[in-house]
């Protein structure tokens, strides 16, 4: 047995733009050529591979970067082969050799794709997304919602005709239809996803679709939340007995507000979840698995509904996400939530301000947000906080840390701490109530003693 030592380049032949491989062994040299052609302005002569996610002319059709790369390979493999055999015969292999042990025949020509419409082809995208346990309902629907703006736009689009040019009167259309410039960049991106899977799939975008940018001016957006003061209102209100439907809705949202736990958590909370003074969640959206301490008034909630009988052994019955934010903002008008709150965004070139009641706003994920708010506000350390939340990176809570109004440091038992202080306050407003002054004088000289 006899070790060959040799090397391999892989290259773009000038004339033909074929890509060729060279191997160079024991004074030998031989190439090998492979039918497919590459653009030499997308080929990295580093790598000797074409660069990632470019697309290539091959017999009068586009050829992704992929599929070269795999056939680049192949060859590379056959070679490789070819000298291990001779490793082991022993055998120093002449040029005519070689070529007879690596396979002859040229990889087959890619299967010509049947003619398929945009609407197909944003079909069989959605389709691939649908198998994406990752993907919320939200974001199916945003999807369809996409395409059907597009159409709206643009009726009959093809492939050939989407362009850089239609890309921007659809922009437009979103101006003059009163979108705002934040969901008009977050269509775009859903968009940006359907031009990644269709080059990855070997189609061709015309030049500067794939790279397109709306370009427009985006402000952050409000964090809108309950103050403390204003969440142990919502939640301490007593509705009429004949509103049940805004009692369930005030106690989810006020746990949620007590957890920090999303709407889809809530609604898959089950009673197993739950334990003595935590509970533990594996979080739907992004599957953190989080161990969450309950505070005085979130285990108040939990004996509230501990003995319901509800489907799936779940904590609580919750309604649609629709249904519970329509019915939150009723129930926050009850209450008498009206703080007003002003919401700025850019609808094209113009600066819009708008200023609402909370409760023509409030929804499920302000509880998420009061959670984070007034955590902070107590003083709880950021890094706690995301322990709760399951925040992956600080720069998730730095809007949260720009509104939080204390800073001091504490424990999450704050908030128990709060509730006992408040109730304390409460107590002595009321037993002092109706005093003269004279007894207020007493009072007041015997805590300066004490």
């Amino acid at each position: 047995m006899i070790e060959i030592k040799y090397n391999t380049r892989v290259f773009i032949d000038p004339k033909t733009k074929h890509i060729k491989i060279r191997v160079r062994w024991n004074k030998n040299e031989t190439t090998f050529s492979l039918s497919y052609r590459a653009d030499p302005e997308k080929w990295d002569g580093k790598a000797q591979r074409p660069q990632p996610g470019t697309m290539h002319k091959f017999n009068d059709q586009n050829c992704s970067a992929r599929i070269i790369t795999i056939a680049i390979e192949e060859g590379l493999d056959q070679i490789k082969a070819a000298f291990m055999k001779c490793d082991i015969d022993s055998i120093m292999p002449s040029k005519e050799t070689l070529k007879s042990m690596v396979r002859k025949e040229q990889p087959e020509k890619e299967p010509v794709r049947p003619r398929k419409t945009l609407s197909e082809l944003y079909e069989e995208y959605q389709e691939s997304k649908r198998d994406d346990r990752n993907l919320m309902k939200t974001s199916c629907y945003k999807f369809n919602q996409v395409w059907n703006h597009l159409v709206e736009c643009h009726p009959d689009i093809t492939l050939e005709e989407l362009t850089k040019e239609k890309l921007h009167k659809l922009k437009s259309w979103y101006i003059q239809n009163g979108y705002s410039n934040t969901t008009i960049a977050n269509r775009f991106k859903y968009l940006k996803s359907f031009f990644i899977w269709l080059q990855s799939e070997g189609y061709e975008l015309q030049p500067g679709v794939f790279a397109y940018k709306p370009n427009l001016t985006i402000v952050s957006k409000t964090v809108t939340f309950l103050k403390y003061n204003e969440l142990m209102d919502f939640y301490n209100f007593k509705f009429a007995d004949d509103e049940k439907n805004f009692d369930l809705v005030r106690d989810m949202f006020c746990f949620m507000a007590f957890t920090s736990l999303r709407y889809s958590d809530l609604e898959n909370l089950k009673k197993a979840n739950v334990f003595d003074d935590h509970i533990e969640v594996c979080t739907k959206k992004t599957h953190d698995k989080l161990s969450i301490p309950l505070t005085i008034h979130a285990k108040e909630i939990i004996n509230k509904y501990k003995d319901e009988d509800y489907k799936n052994g779940k904590m609580f019955r919750v309604y649609a996400n629709q249904k519970i934010n329509e019915l939150l903002k009723e129930a926050a008008k009850k209450v008498g939530l009206d703080r007003e709150v002003v919401l700025i965004h850019y609808q094209g070139n113009s600066r819009i301000e708008e200023v609402k009641k909370f409760y023509e706003i409030i929804g499920c994920h302000d509880a998420r947000r009061t959670f984070v708010c007034c955590s902070l506000a107590f003083g709880i350390p950021p890094t706690v906080v995301m322990s709760c939340t399951g925040h992956s990176t600080y720069n998730a809570m730095k809007p949260y840390i720009e509104v939080a109004d204390e800073t001091q440091r504490l424990e999450p038992a704050k908030w128990d701490k709060a509730d006992n202080q408040s109730d304390i306050r409460s107590d002595i407003a009321q037993k002092l109530e109706g005093v003269d002054e004279a007894t207020l004088k007493k009072v007041l000289e015997l805590l300066k003693s004490t």
